[in-house]
């Protein structure tokens, strides 16, 4: 029995060894027809003649499959280098099948034989080459070098300067009002946070869901205020804990109707103390918090109790329905909490993309906080209009929104709006020309009147989904004139954009380049894109067919080949009717999380994503089902994340990155790869592999402290994690309960006086996750 196994074996690896030859040859002939790389075509040859060979018991086919490893090593060399991850879907086939041949059951059935002492010679030889280029390739992808620690040396960075202190709280969703993410806090240091231990965990339950496959990602952005944690789960229940203990003071479920909502998101709620501004309550409700609903209401809850307020609106919320009806459910609420500025609330509103062209008003509206009285409304159907007189008709339909957070300058009395698209997406044939001058912009406006100060736009006519999704951040910015009040906005196409904040002029170098043009019948694309020259940006190099990647030359052939048959010239490939390669796409750059500074060393983090999708157009036709259906334009899209068919991507890692630049110099002080391969892996299982990758996508943002730290879990292997902010090197991190797409804060205890750090950890645990997971507050402080 054991001989017909073993003999079953043989024919097997025969069998296999030549069929996967012949995939190779026949598909890699076709690479080459296309203008790729060659050699597949030549391996696979090489696997079906060996193949063969074995099946007819030749000693030839172990030579074959030698010269084949040979060849792939050195080829795969000459194309990427030491890099381990790129080296591993081009060696790892043959590197397993050469010692395959080299066991003995198929050696004892190769004839003719050659000597003992011959055959002896060649085992040794083929297991110690074999060996030591698996070897090899283990240590190069375990150790990674150079990306562990970041990239470097990069400029020197400025020592730390004393500047204005910063609340030991945490106020805002961005610490500030302009969204800077850093606490000049300096009791966790880089010498001593290897001690940080977990301190207590709060925990929710997942939310029933009224619609099908409805995806909780707590996102929230804890605000810690007079001992207080408040936060929200992603079914808008707040909940107002000890910030010393963890232990619950209040909750309060808004009952939020769910349906048609795809995604369970609260970013976090908003905080206003009415006991320093004129006429303020003296009772109840002085002190309150904010929250926008998935069901489109702002509610006013007391600090204290968690108590509706009685005078904001009726019965403490205000609708936000009002002029936006009428609404297909789940085309629109509110997944970010008002910019709290000057005593109103100043709120935007989420746009199911790609449905159609008719969908609810992107408007802009101010509230008085304490009252809920519509203060001013900027829609861009009245231009020049924002007051707060009841409109005739609703809010004009379409218009570009604002989903994510807003910064505001109380001193400037200006809020700053990041926009999206007039929708859909992908196709701009149809939108009007004051749409197309306030999209994928920066929009600062009057918070008195809501009228339009200034404006600067990034993308023109944007069709590729890069609406500005990251919080602007306001800062000084230090020039050889002396500092200048400024404003950073990330992109999500991976640019970062410096401008003055009162006057929206850039204060480093822009220009126009000419970019790829659209093949597309009755689209049209703008001539040219504005381009950051004056500061680094982080898309990543531009793609080409060495960048392809998989977890075999089998799946890395097939994207080779979607490549050459995909569109391709760069980050502003518009969409085609054939399918294009977005990158870094809608899913890279920058997103709502942001960015942070570091005040006192003028040190900006920047987390981004990048990570390849693909787009493609097709004429509409009656009956058809569009994940975006875009209706209202001639085209429908199919698209979605560039990957194999065993859902690995394919494109080489790192998908996500952590880079450090010296605000001074503007230079990239260092850069490294973020997450871990642990909660990713083929067909949506977990591979628990702790090498570092870059986990796609990083969602929440960075936070910057005086200890010299930064804090960040963003990414999808649910991690938190603190790296040197002069380095880049990792100094500690902790596998959290759930999903880690939130943003840290960091306070002083109110009682003890420790520094904590704490975050939200809940909803889907990563891109390629399955399934909901509890909501989570966890806290660290030293031990």
């Amino acid at each position: 029995m054991a001989r017909q196994i073993s003999s079953a074996s043989f024919y097997l690896l025969a069998a296999g060894t030549a069929l996967a030859g012949l995939f190779l040859a026949a598909l890699g002939a076709q690479l080459a027809w296309a203008g790729g790389s060659a050699f597949y075509a030549l391996s696979g040859a090489l696997l079906l003649l060996a193949g063969l060979q074995l099946a007819r018991r030749r000693l030839s086919a172990i030579h074959l499959t030698a010269l084949n490893f040979a060849a792939t090593w050195a080829w795969a060399i000459h194309e990427v280098g030491l890099d381990g991850w790129a080296l591993l879907p081009r060696v790892d086939f043959i590197s397993v099948l050469l010692p395959l041949f080299l066991l003995p059951f198929v050696r004892s059935r190769l004839a003719p034989e050659p000597s003992g002492s011959q055959l002896a010679g060649i085992r040794r030889g083929y297991a110690i080459g074999a060996q030591a280029v698996l070897g090899g390739v283990a240590l190069l992808v375990a150790l990674r070098p150079g990306w562990a620690e970041g990239s470097g040396p990069g400029p020197a960075i400025a020592p730390r300067s004393a500047g204005a202190p910063v609340a030991a709280g945490w106020a805002y969703p961005g610490q500030d009002p302009g969204g800077a993410r850093f606490s000049d806090l300096y009791q966790i240091d880089r010498g001593n946070v290897g001690k940080l231990q977990r301190v207590w965990t709060y925990r929710e339950p997942v939310p029933q869901a009224d619609t099908p496959g409805l995806a909780f990602k707590d996102e929230a952005v804890p605000l810690q205020v007079d001992g207080k944690l408040f936060a929200c789960t992603g079914n808008d229940t707040v909940i107002a804990l000890d910030a010393e203990t963890g232990r619950l003071l209040w909750r309060h479920d808004p009952r939020v109707r769910l349906q048609g909502v795809l995604s369970g998101i609260c970013r976090g709620v908003a905080y206003h103390d009415g006991t320093t501004a004129a006429g303020a309550p003296s009772s109840s409700c002085a002190k309150r918090i904010m929250l926008a609903t998935l069901d489109a209401r702002l509610i006013a809850l007391d600090a204290g109790t968690g108590r509706p307020c009685p005078d904001f609106g009726q019965g403490g919320e205000v609708s936000l329905r009002q002029g936006i009806e009428p609404i297909v459910p789940g085309q629109y609420y509110q997944t970010s909490p008002p910019a709290i500025v000057n005593g109103l609330a100043v709120i935007g509103g989420l746009v199911q993309d790609n449905q159609s062209t008719g969908e609810p008003s992107g408007v802009i509206r101010a509230f008085d906080v304490r009252t809920g009285a519509l203060a001013w409304a900027w829609d861009l159907g009245r231009p020049g209009d924002a007051s707060a007189a009841p409109v005739p008709a609703p809010y004009t339909r379409g218009t570009p929104n604002s989903w994510t957070l807003l910064s505001a300058d109380p001193d400037l009395g200006l809020v700053y709006v990041p926009t999206g698209n007039a929708t859909p997406d992908f196709v701009g044939s149809h939108r009007k020309p004051l749409w197309e001058k306030f999209a994928s912009s920066i929009v600062a406006l009057d918070v008195k009147t809501g009228r339009v100060r200034w404006s600067y736009q990034f993308v023109h006519h944007d069709l590729w989904d890069y609406d500005t999704s990251a919080q602007p951040v306001l800062f000084d910015m230090p020039t050889q004139s002396g500092p200048v009040p400024a404003l950073l906005q990330a992109t999500k196409h991976g640019q970062l954009f410096v401008l003055d904040r009162r006057t929206g002029q850039p204060l480093t170098g822009v220009i126009e380049k000419p970019v790829p043009q659209t093949d597309v019948p009755g689209e049209w694309t703008a001539r040219t894109q504005p381009f950051s020259v004056g500061m680094p940006s982080v898309d990543g190099p531009a793609l080409n067919e060495r960048s392809m990647w998989g977890i075999s030359p089998f799946d890395q052939l097939l994207c080779r080949r979607k490549f050459h048959a995909l569109r391709y010239d760069g980050v502003f490939t518009p969409p085609s009717l054939r399918g294009s390669i977005f990158y870094p796409s809608q899913l890279g750059g920058v997103d709502w999380g942001g960015v942070s500074v570091d005040k006192g060393r003028g040190l900006l983090i920047v987390p981004s994503t990048r990570f390849a999708t693909v787009t493609r157009l097709e004429p509409r036709s009656d009956g058809a089902d569009y994940a975006y259906p875009q209706a209202g334009t001639p085209y429908g899209v199919v698209g979605g994340p560039f990957m194999t068919a065993l859902g690995v991507p394919c494109q080489s890692p790192p998908y996500s990155t952590l880079t450090a630049i010296d605000l001074r110099s503007r230079k990239v002080v260092w850069e490294r790869p973020l997450g871990t391969a642990e909660e990713i892996g083929p067909l949506g299982v977990a591979s628990h592999l702790p090498f570092t990758i870059g986990a796609p996508p990083v969602v929440g943002g960075p936070i910057t402290t005086a200890g010299d730290l930064v804090f960040i879990g963003a990414v999808g292997d649910r991690r938190l994690r603190a790296i040197d902010s002069l380095t880049g090197k990792e100094l500690w991190s902790d596998k959290l309960p759930a999903g880690n797409q939130a943003t840290p804060i960091t306070y002083r205890a109110p009682r003890s006086g420790r520094q904590m750090v704490v975050i939200v950890s809940g909803g889907r645990a990563s891109l390629f996750g399955a399934g909901n997971m509890p909501f989570h507050v966890v806290a660290y402080a030293l031990r």
